[in-house]
């Protein structure tokens, strides 16, 4: 069972999203707040049970869902956080996932959608909306990359410059001679080298650093 936190100053929004979790046969609802005030009362509190997802708004009226959420995590640290909002600014986005929170997803999103979403926090699941995605590869893109690509060895630069260049996984493998399984496994692994969670991300940083282009 996967405990969840919602906080969420609108009474409709906290009352309709604690319903969705409740709808849910593998979800349990810990607690529902309005302020971060009492969101964070909540870890002083023995008998409540630390969550294992916290769905926190955005903004708050004594505060805002990432500076809570960073809060929560020092205070419960298996707690792991989606910020759940109607903004999607990619500052916004990339400041929740700088300061170590778990996903950001829109209120615009499905029922199903955000379901979703839950579950896969609790796996371990970095989650971004469709807004959020945008955000996170323009950043990338627009970072300086040369200190995210030195972790990468020669094979891994291989393998970037050609997903960079639009080849599809299968291809990667012919040119390279390897396995198509041995490259998804080895991009999974260069997801965690670069710090990034999606394959977009990773070829937005080697486009960034000038990989793909004609040599």
């Amino acid at each position: 069972m996967i405990r969840v936190l919602v906080v969420d100053d609108h009474p409709i929004v906290l009352s309709g999203l604690s319903a969705l979790v409740e709808s849910d046969d593998g979800l349990e609802l810990v607690a529902a707040a309005r302020r971060a005030a009492d969101a964070l009362a909540l870890t002083e509190r023995p008998e409540i049970t630390p969550p294992d997802i916290a769905l926190l708004d955005l903004q708050l009226p004594d505060g805002d869902g990432i500076t809570l959420g960073a809060d929560l995590k020092r205070r419960w640290p298996a707690l792991r956080v989606v910020v759940f909002t109607m903004h999607a600014d990619d500052r916004s986005v990339t400041r929740s996932l700088g300061s170590g929170l778990d996903g950001y997803l829109l209120k615009d999103s499905d029922p199903d959608d955000v379901l979703a979403a839950i579950h896969s926090a609790a796996r371990g699941t970095l989650v971004l909306g469709r807004g959020a995605q945008a955000a996170v590869v323009a950043a990338a893109a627009a970072a300086p990359p040369p200190a995210a690509l030195a972790a990468l060895d020669s094979r891994d630069l291989e393998i970037l410059e050609l997903l960079v260049q639009g080849l599809p996984t299968s291809q990667v493998a012919a040119r390279l001679f390897l396995a198509p399984k041995t490259i998804r496994n080895r991009v999974s692994v260069m997801l965690d080298k670069l710090a990034v969670a999606t394959r977009d991300e990773a070829i937005a940083l080697g486009r960034a650093a000038g990989l793909g282009k004609a040599k």
